[in-house]
């Protein structure tokens, strides 16, 4: 059976000694207000031959979510440094 679901990724700002981002699952219906009033983020996958693996893993997500992270929190913005270029072929 599938439940639609959404990952919550918390950086508490407030505990900034334990420098920690969480993660949480939650279903969807518990958080429909507050997804209606957001902004979504969506990643095409044809634009990735509908393929989800490691290097989709490691350069869209993972990128987006730390960059959204970084624009709410000065802390982790001064810490950030990815790559959001895709390297050269060699």
């Amino acid at each position: 059976m599938f439940h639609p679901g959404s990952l919550y990724d918390v950086y508490d700002k407030n505990r900034e000694e334990t420098q920690t981002v969480s993660y949480h699952h939650v279903a969807q219906a518990a958080v429909a207000d507050a997804i209606a009033k957001s902004t979504g983020f969506e990643v095409l996958l044809a634009d990735f031959d509908y393929r989800i693996d490691d290097a989709f893993a490691r350069r869209r997500m993972g990128t987006l979510i730390l960059k959204v992270l970084a624009g709410r929190s000065v802390f982790l913005k001064e810490h950030l440094s990815i790559t959001t270029e895709h390297p050269s072929p060699k």
